[in-house]
């Protein structure tokens, strides 16, 4: 029985320098792509309507589900996430710079956490322990610069914020995309000006309206929609739609004929 001897140092560093050298010439490469997708960004840039929202969260989800979806075994999902929102992110200030508000009771440091991966390491994070003045705050920005990161939307604890999406002076707000993107959601971004729009593949609807003869289950199935009841406030409901909703779907007004009064899309989002 024989062994093959064990590499010389001058084998394994010939082979370290040249998995080095192709490194940097794929480092080269990258960089100049980088500035290709940045130059291609201004252009974008300048051709839109600089009062408008350069958030086009539905776009950015199916950028990023082509992505995973091509991506090498090597590369890990997370990672590739982690990059592209980078990009966006940039792509993003380019066009306008966005304030994230991380609002309401998430843990500082993991609300912090998602509104960074979601918005770029140098986004303006601000802080605000009320949710209401948050969305205050974002209804009152100008240039639709403002966004506000909250608790997920929920039945209790620091996602009961929602019923405040039914009152009139709240209703340009919208849920625009759920963080993190993968998994289960934590936060939600809130912002106005956003088009909700769909992404292509499981796209969910939030609907918010007063239920106040318990008719919910009834006018789901009337209007031809698969959802559920996420929260209950008195007779305020969040209800919870599997696919894109838009405000002008036959469907929809079919809902509110059926007996859910003042209802609402607030809200369009796709996991991952």
């Amino acid at each position: 029985m024989t062994c093959d001897p064990p590499p010389s140092a001058s084998g394994s560093d010939a082979a370290i320098a040249r998995a080095r050298a192709e490194i940097d010439r794929v480092d080269a490469a990258l960089l100049d792509l980088i500035g290709a997708r940045a130059e291609a960004v201004a252009a974008l840039a300048a051709a839109k309507d600089p009062m408008g929202s350069p958030l086009r969260p539905a776009r950015e989800v199916a950028l990023l589900r082509r992505l995973l979806a091509q991506a090498p075994k090597e590369v890990e999902p997370e990672t590739l996430i982690w990059v592209w929102r980078g990009l966006i992110a940039a792509s993003i200030r380019r066009q306008k710079p966005i304030e994230a508000i991380a609002a309401g009771g998430l843990d500082p440091v993991r609300q912090s956490e998602l509104a960074r991966l979601h918005f770029g390491p140098t986004a303006k994070i601000s802080r605000e322990s009320d949710v209401r003045v948050a969305l205050s705050r974002v209804v009152a920005a100008e240039n639709k610069d403002c966004v506000a990161v909250t608790p997920w939307p929920g039945a209790s604890g620091p996602g009961m914020w929602w019923p405040v999406l039914t009152e009139g002076r709240f209703q340009t707000l919208s849920v625009v995309a759920m963080l993190p993107m993968r998994g289960e959601p934590e936060a939600a971004v809130v912002t106005s000006g956003a088009p909700l729009e769909p992404s292509g593949a499981n796209d969910r609807a939030l609907i918010v309206g007063f239920d106040q003869r318990f008719r919910l289950d009834r006018a789901l199935a009337e209007a031809g929609l698969e959802g559920r009841l996420l929260a209950r406030a008195n007779a305020s409901v969040l209800v919870g739609v599997e696919g894109f909703l838009s405000p002008f779907d036959d469907r929809f007004k079919a809902l509110q004929a059926a007996g859910l009064d003042g209802a609402r899309v607030v809200g369009a989002f796709s996991p991952l």
